[in-house]
């Protein structure tokens, strides 16, 4: 007979039957934060085997609005990580973020939730993801402001760090915090653009990067940084590209979906950053290509022929009005012209979403359309009344 788990009295155990805690929490691992909430209420050897799966991952957000301006749950969190040491030794996993309302200011004692949250990272010890997203101003005339544990044992085994709207950063505090994180492979600073300066040893893990093309020009060189994502300044100089050209290992996977690439960055980018694999890119010709159709991008393939790898190339972030089947003919087009200038290309996603595969049996291209309900495919040289007929 099967056994409602939302029902805490039908969870009360045999007195007769012992489980150790490690098969309980093979038991208990994949149910579901609600299930986990009525396990605890089972007996004290189940609550303390529900409540160290419940804080091993951790994730909050929370809405600010001017009638409730003050993250209770954030506090509450690390207040209860700080009493109980078990709790914080089992945390992998803490995701923060809180969303600010219209009309919304921050209230002042955040300083004693920001004060919590440091000492409770400070604890976690076998802490393996970071994702702060606060919200709070950058400027430094508001005091308010996270500040990192400065102890390396509780980041040995950090692996993912992402940090937004965590307040203004002051000298060398990012760079200090940087400097411990030997484990790191992902590190995400999107809203950070001043300039950093690391010591040689430090990151010596990291493998991808989202950030300021000036903060990637500091953190890629001699790291194994494979995948990048710049975010922010339409305009990147040389100097700049030059450097994040210089990781340990081959560039493979640029990201510019959060930026509007010009023609002329394209340009640069193909003459610093010419071994990546697959390139994503917004491009700034929203309207031109309204009007001029996306035949007007048969001009980039003499600089996709300088990425002597590339083997996708994503223009999908790229946003034009009223494109869709009836530019299959030119896409094709297109896909057989930077093939030709671009031997490496496999893979084209165009504006319209329509993704292009390269058939090397038949030397074919082949599209993909994906739409609302369902995903057609057809062969490149199929007509398109019958592909409208289908």
């Amino acid at each position: 007979m099967a056994v409602e788990l939302h029902d805490p009295q039908r969870l009360i155990p045999d007195s007769t039957l012992f489980l150790p805690n490690e098969t309980l929490v093979a038991i208990c691992r994949s149910l579901s934060p609600s299930v986990l909430a009525a396990v605890a209420r089972v007996s004290r050897q189940w609550r303390g085997v529900a409540e160290w799966l419940l804080y091993s991952n951790i994730f909050i957000t929370e809405t600010l609005s001017a009638s409730s301006s003050f993250p209770y749950n954030t506090l509450r969190c690390c207040q209860t990580i700080r009493l109980h040491s078990n709790l914080a030794r089992g945390l992998h996993k803490l995701h923060i973020r809180w969303k600010s309302e219209h009309g919304a200011h921050y209230d002042p004692d955040f300083n004693m939730v920001l004060s919590n949250l440091s000492l409770a990272i400070g604890l976690a010890i076998n802490l393996e993801s970071l994702d702060l997203h606060l919200g709070l101003p950058s400027l430094p005339e508001h005091p308010t402001s996270f500040t990192f544990p400065a102890t390396i044992a509780c980041y040995i085994s950090l692996r993912r760090v992402s940090l937004s709207g965590i307040g203004p950063f002051t000298y060398n505090r990012l760079t200090d915090f940087l400097h411990l994180l030997p484990a790191a492979r992902h590190l995400r600073l999107p809203d950070y653009y001043d300039p950093i300066s690391l010591l040689p040893q430090a990151l010596p893990s990291l493998i991808s990067f989202s950030g300021s093309p000036r903060v990637a020009a500091a953190i890629l060189p001699g790291r194994p940084v494979q995948s990048l994502v710049l975010i922010g300044q339409d305009y990147i100089p040389d100097l700049d590209l030059s450097q994040m050209a210089l990781t340990s290992v081959p560039l493979r996977h640029l990201d510019l979906s959060s930026m509007l690439v010009t023609p002329t960055l394209l340009r640069n980018l193909s003459r610093n950053l010419n071994t990546v694999e697959s390139l994503k890119v917004k491009l700034a010709l929203r309207h031109t290509l309204h009007f001029a159709g996306i035949g007007l991008l048969a001009a980039l393939s003499h600089l996709l022929g300088a990425f002597r790898n590339l083997s996708t190339l994503d223009l999908s972030p790229t946003h034009v009005d009223f494109t869709g089947l009836g530019d299959r003919a030119e896409e094709l087009a297109l896909c057989r012209s930077w093939h030709d200038a671009c031997p490496s290309l496999r893979r084209v996603v165009f504006p319209s979403q329509t993704d292009w595969m390269f058939q090397e049996s038949d030397n074919t291209w082949l599209s993909v359309f994906t739409g609302e309900s369902r995903t057609r495919r057809r062969l490149a040289f199929h007509s398109s009344n019958k592909f409208l007929g289908t």
